[in-house]
């Protein structure tokens, strides 16, 4: 008689653990075939992780959640949870494979959904392989061209950044205007350093620079994308220890912006390599530009500018694939043409024709972008300015052009100025020497093969005598300064390509 008291008292506490059991599991991890009673309050909805993986969090609100991660390279684990939320956190585990995505599925009593997650991946061979023209070819189809300026080089907090400096967000709309003025090529100016943690690239800054890529590739415009001043992490600090006085660089200080360079170019050249020849990389913007510190250390620190325009190449091309193809632009000392021509050799690189050189253009100095000189050219009354102009271009021809080497004028540009404020000055005057000006540039650049793109900063307000580098407005999309646009339009028309 107790023996069988004892078995049933066993039973009964089996059958009772059972229940329990039964209805947390209930309660908890949901039948994937079953309906959902409704859908959980989460923080978000997916995740997107790199290729090196990292760690992400969200919340359940309403009480205590179960998850259940649905890849085996996620796992998921709770932080907290109490009646009124739960919190986790999500670990991805770093991918040498191809890009991948999984799931997370949540529950909260009964009401249960999924979080997308995607991460990239490393591709060693495209998806889709271009055929590649030679630099020389691709040049002509290039001409003229437009800076995306003061945008995505500002500096700022995360995609703030792009409004800055200026107040317009970029659209595909502005792009088409764009082209619609007869530009062929845009030259985005781009930060990278700066909104990297630990080395790496932000996933949404990258993703906000794809995309305006993409206007551009889509309108059928080519793209030039650089690493610009960048904060002066390379270009003030890559060959002066000091920004504030010259510090001659040791081997380690080069070694150590080597290092990084290449991080930061194999980093754009895996997100963009799957692109064609229309979108163009160029390692750097001004190197040592600025005046105080180097303008008598060109030759010496052209050497130094050769290490780097050599590491830019071969990163670029051991991603492979279309980037070992793509057609890269390395800047002369200073981005200047009298340094260019007499210090500067082109890098070593193992594809074929597939290099261009970059300078830029902002002279004569005082008309450009100085003060108090505000005419240019024989029609008004200068001397010598066309030919000097054409002089300078020609060295670049006779050097670089010739020998099948493209020429980039990255930027050029003169101020545009409201003189109502300077008596005895002529306004009409001062506009045609303007559109004088642009005119002369593209038509020289076209005549030797060589494709300017013109600085566009999109402030539409002359400030007085100061001046602005503005070509379009691009919150009205409206031409700005009529002045310079028909005098880049006329130098178009009436050039003539040299092949």
């Amino acid at each position: 008689m107790n023996t069988m008291k004892r078995i049933l008292s066993s039973l009964y506490v089996y059958t009772l653990l059972a229940i329990i059991t039964l209805a947390s599991c209930s309660n908890d991890e949901p039948n994937p075939l079953a309906p959902s009673t409704g859908n959980p309050d989460i923080s978000v909805s997916e995740f997107v992780f790199d290729k090196d993986g990292g760690t992400a969090n969200f919340t359940v609100n309403g009480g205590t959640a179960f998850v259940r991660s649905e890849a085996e390279w996620l796992s998921v684990s709770r932080v907290s949870g109490d009646k009124h939320e739960s919190s986790f956190s999500v670990v991805c585990e770093a991918n040498k494979g191809e890009a991948r995505t999984g799931q997370i599925l949540v529950n909260l009593e009964g009401a249960f959904t999924r979080i997308e997650v995607s991460q990239a991946g490393v591709v060693t061979k495209p998806d889709v392989e271009y055929s590649f023209r030679t630099a020389k070819a691709v040049a002509k189809d290039m001409y003229p061209g437009w800076n995306l300026g003061n945008t995505m080089e500002a500096t700022g907090d995360g995609l703030a950044a792009e409004t800055a400096w200026q107040t317009t967000r970029t659209t595909r709309e502005i792009i088409a205007y764009v082209k619609a003025q007869g530009f062929k090529s845009v030259r985005i100016p781009c930060s990278w350093d700066i909104h990297s943690a630990n080395g790496k690239i932000d996933a949404e800054w990258l993703g906000r620079v794809k995309d305006i890529v993409d206007y551009c590739i889509d309108e059928g415009l080519y793209v030039m994308l650089n690493d610009h001043w960048d904060g002066g992490w390379i270009e003030i600090l890559g060959f002066s220890k000091s920004a504030d006085r010259y510090e001659a660089v040791d081997e380690e200080t080069v070694v150590g912006k080597i290092d990084r360079l290449k991080d930061i170019w194999t980093q754009i050249a895996y997100t963009f390599r799957n692109y064609d020849e229309h979108l163009l990389f160029a390692g750097l913007n001004e190197p040592f530009q600025e005046y105080n510190l180097f303008h008598d250390k060109h030759q010496q620190l052209t050497p130094v500018l050769m290490r780097y325009n050599q590491a830019f190449v071969e990163a670029v091309r051991a991603t492979g694939g279309n980037n070992a193809k793509r057609i890269l632009i390395v800047q002369g000392p200073s981005t200047n043409i009298d340094s260019t021509v007499k210090y500067f050799s082109m890098p070593t690189d193992e594809a074929q024709n597939a290099l261009m050189c970059e300078v830029h253009y902002y002279s004569p100095w005082n008309f450009c972008g100085g003060t108090g000189d505000y005419y240019w050219g024989k029609a008004q009354g200068d001397s010598d300015t066309e030919e000097a102009m054409e002089r300078e271009f020609k060295q670049m021809y006779d050097k670089f052009v010739v020998k099948d080497i493209p020429v980039i004028i990255g930027e050029y540009s003169a101020k545009w100025r409201d003189l109502s404020s300077k008596p005895g000055e002529d306004q009409a005057k001062h506009d045609a020497s303007i559109k004088a000006w642009f005119k002369a540039v593209n038509l020289y650049c076209g005549n030797f093969g060589m494709i300017p793109f013109v600085w566009d900063i999109n402030v539409a307000d002359r400030n007085g005598a100061d001046g602005v580098m503005t070509i379009i407005n691009r919150k009205n999309l409206s031409v700005f300064n009529t002045a310079a646009l028909d005098g880049i339009k006329e130098g178009v028309t009436e050039s003539k390509w040299p092949y």
